[in-house]
């Protein structure tokens, strides 16, 4: 069983409002090839289109991706996948959530060559349930991640289409707003 991490380091969940994919692919890139190139392990959980427009975005030769998921440093993981392992009922189990996403994450941290064990991680289930319009599963998801972010200490970035939140998307943009300790973009379609 790898041991769990805990670390002093500021917790950062970010979340990204955005009109286009290449605006969030142009984000990932500077996160991501920051993270590698300080020694962090990288966890990108999001559909297949964007993890082959950032893998392409990142010019990362296919022998170092390959190198980097031996390493157990780079984890890539299709977002709908991953939502099947620990959804119950159209909501997020806890201890399947923990058992899923909380091992991938130790066993990355673990994997991270720096002093801190550092660990950069990207997530699009909450928008693959927002915009299957399971918003409390969304948001329960969002408290979820925190309670993970709270135990292991890690950088994660989520983001959300903009068109997802017609009028500024009301109370329940509010709601994942402060689900995140930093937003960049309105949740409001252009």
């Amino acid at each position: 069983m790898t041991p769990i991490i805990h670390s002093s380091a500021p917790v950062i969940h970010s979340v990204q409002f955005y009109n286009h994919d290449e605006a969030l692919i142009a984000r990932l890139t500077n996160i991501i090839g920051s993270a590698i190139g300080a020694g962090n392990s990288v966890v990108v959980i999001a559909s297949k289109d964007h993890r082959l427009k950032l893998l392409a975005a990142l010019h990362m030769p296919s022998g170092n991706v390959e190198e980097l998921e031996k390493e157990k440093r780079l984890h890539l993981l299709d977002a709908d996948e991953t939502l099947d392992r620990f959804m119950v009922k159209g909501l997020p189990d806890r201890e399947l959530f923990f058992n899923t996403v909380g091992k991938i994450v130790d066993t990355a941290k673990q994997a991270a060559w720096n002093a801190q064990r550092g660990l950069t991680a990207f997530g699009e289930m909450v928008a693959v349930l927002w915009e299957k319009g399971n918003y409390s599963g969304a948001l329960q998801l969002e408290a979820l991640w925190n309670e993970l972010l709270n135990e292991r200490a890690f950088h994660l970035h989520c983001a959300y289409p903009k068109w997802l939140f017609p009028e500024r998307g009301g109370e329940l943009a509010a709601a994942i707003c402060e689900s995140h300790s930093h937003v960049i973009g309105q949740p409001a379609a252009a």
